[in-house]
């Protein structure tokens, strides 16, 4: 079959993957480069060399990611590419001098004097997350909402704005009202799906050394010369019950079967005009997304002034929103931080920064996806990116062209070394 692929992201680009096997695939791509929400920065190390540091996304779980994993498998990114981090967190307030909730983990706290501060804050925000496992192992509704869930535990309204709100809030970086109306299962996600190894310790996540574009490197070279880039899509029309593309440029080509492989938005987008397409064009619109700002720093602005508080993330809420900041640890000399800082005082000596549309976990996003599930494939186009799974992730991206692809049909060996 010839098959579009609109969007050169790491969805588009592992749908793309798995199906040149088997099919004449084409990638169009509106910029100049893939990747998508992936940017890896070289950061000067003051020694006439850099490192990479991923800009965008980032952190990768070693137990809840298995067709992420198994992708980078099938392109020999092994786990000696990956570097550990112990995901300890931060809690601050602003106006507060001491720390809402710095979380223990005992394998190095006592050896580096980090200090935990937990009490009532580190119980509600534990009471949260047990609650939130317990939703998850049962398979319970994905319409459960934060909010719900912490009206079912009773947790004292200070403490829940001052630790569950903004801990969900933070990994989006909108407020706490949106974050109060999030389906539970998706914000709890990074906590229920990847605890800890042992109580009193952090979980472990994985980073590439190399930056996330290793993957989007590998994947764009094995497809070279089916990508175009600097080549946008205008709009998608159906002839004689067969997608065509119409681009930016006046062309219009028809081809089998389009992937979709673009945020909900700008798919929604491509869809507009074409009747027979309009139902998976309402539910594409039903996905919400915030703007979010993010920069790489040396400057430790918004770390706690007191280093024996410094956690792998620092949130700081303001009672509206909330916001991280991840110590990546020291390059040459400094320390580096990637700050979100949409809504706090850029950091002085900006090393490198992006302006991103994060998905927003809602019910009515969770409903447009079950919605688009049920439509994959009909007039020949399916649909790709992490807004059809629960929880906005590398992951979900890839699961999302895995699924894409086995509508197609493909049977090919890369299909069968990502598994299910």
């Amino acid at each position: 079959m010839r098959i579009a692929v609109i969007g050169a992201g790491i969805a588009g680009l592992t749908a793309a993957w798995l199906l040149e096997e088997e099919h004449d695939v084409t990638v169009y791509e509106a910029t100049g480069r893939p990747g998508g929400n992936i940017r890896t920065v070289g950061v000067p190390t003051g020694q006439g060399t850099t490192i990479p540091i991923d800009l965008g996304a980032q952190m990768l779980s070693p137990t809840a990611y298995p067709h992420h994993t198994a992708l980078r498998r099938a392109l020999d990114i092994t786990d000696a590419d990956t570097t550990e981090v112990s995901l300890t967190t931060t809690l601050l307030h602003t106006g507060r001098d001491k720390p809402v909730l710095v979380t223990p983990h005992a394998p190095t706290d006592t050896k580096t004097d980090r200090t935990p501060v937990t009490g009532p804050a580190w119980d509600t925000l534990g009471a949260f997350l047990a609650a939130a496992s317990q939703l998850e192992s049962e398979d319970g509704p994905h319409t459960t909402t934060v909010a719900d869930l912490a009206a079912s535990l009773s947790l004292p309204e200070p403490l829940l704005k001052d630790t569950v709100l903004a801990w969900c809030a933070s990994f989006v970086d909108c407020t706490l009202d949106q974050a109060a109306r999030m389906p539970a299962r998706a914000a709890a996600a990074w906590a229920t799906r990847t605890p800890p190894e042992q109580a009193g310790t952090a979980p472990t996540w994985h980073v590439l050394t190399d930056g996330l574009t290793t993957v989007i490197h590998r994947l764009a070279r094995a497809l070279q010369g089916r990508i175009l880039y600097n080549t946008a899509i205008r709009h998608i029309s159906l002839t004689t019950g067969q997608p065509a593309v119409h681009g930016a440029d006046g062309t219009t080509t028809p081809y089998d079967a389009v992937v979709l492989a673009l945020p909900a938005p700008q798919a929604a987008r491509l869809l507009h005009g074409c009747p027979e397409l309009g139902e998976p064009a309402a539910a594409l619109a039903d996905f919400t997304y915030v703007p979010t700002t993010v920069a790489l720093h040396h400057d430790p602005v918004h770390m706690p002034c007191d280093r024996t508080h410094w956690s792998a993330v620092c949130t700081t809420s303001d009672g509206h929103w909330a916001e991280m900041t991840a110590w990546l640890g020291a390059v040459g000399s400094t320390d580096i931080f990637k700050s979100w800082i949409t809504h706090r005082t850029p950091p002085r000596d900006i090393i490198a920064s992006a302006h991103f549309s994060q998905l927003l976990p809602t019910v009515p996003g969770h409903h447009a996806a079950r919605t688009l599930r049920t439509r994959q494939g009909r007039h020949g186009v399916y649909y790709t990116g992490s807004y059809m799974h629960d929880a906005d992730s590398q992951e979900g991206a890839v699961q999302s062209a895995l699924d894409a692809v086995t509508a197609l049909g493909a049977s090919g060996t890369r299909r069968a070394a990502l598994g299910q």
